[in-house]
């Protein structure tokens, strides 16, 4: 074994993780973004039609935006197989994801952290 394998088995291997700082005027955003979600709302909207110049804030309202779209379409999914017994099933675990996810995205946000959820985050780029 080489001196520079045991250097790497020693070290332990840290995500890169950029973060920005949150203007306090921002955070307002992000909260409308997020929880929008949790009330059924999507007031993502607003911040991506008024903020102008800060990416941050527009990539989550963009991602908030696909949060609440997700969580809506899985809502009438889950209405449309309440029909068969599964669908009564589905409703709870759509709703308590979509607000773990909006809640998440608060938090990394507020944080200064872009957090890309696999799906949500691809699509929500290319608005």
């Amino acid at each position: 074994m080489t001196p520079q394998d045991q250097q790497q088995q020693q070290a332990p291997i840290q995500p890169v993780v950029s973060r920005e700082t949150v203007k306090e005027e921002n955070k307002i955003h992000l909260f409308l973004s997020y929880l929008g979600n949790v009330f059924g709302v999507p007031l993502a909207l607003i911040p991506m039609l008024t903020v102008k110049d800060d990416d941050f804030i527009k990539w989550h309202a963009k991602q908030a935006l696909v949060i609440y779209l997700a969580t809506l379409v899985g809502m009438v999914i889950s209405f449309v197989l309440s029909f068969v017994v599964i669908g009564f099933c589905l409703m709870p675990i759509v709703g308590i994801g979509g607000l773990v996810l909006s809640i998440m995205g608060l938090v990394k946000g507020l944080n200064g952290e872009r957090w890309r959820i696999p799906m949500i985050s691809d699509l929500a780029e290319k608005f």
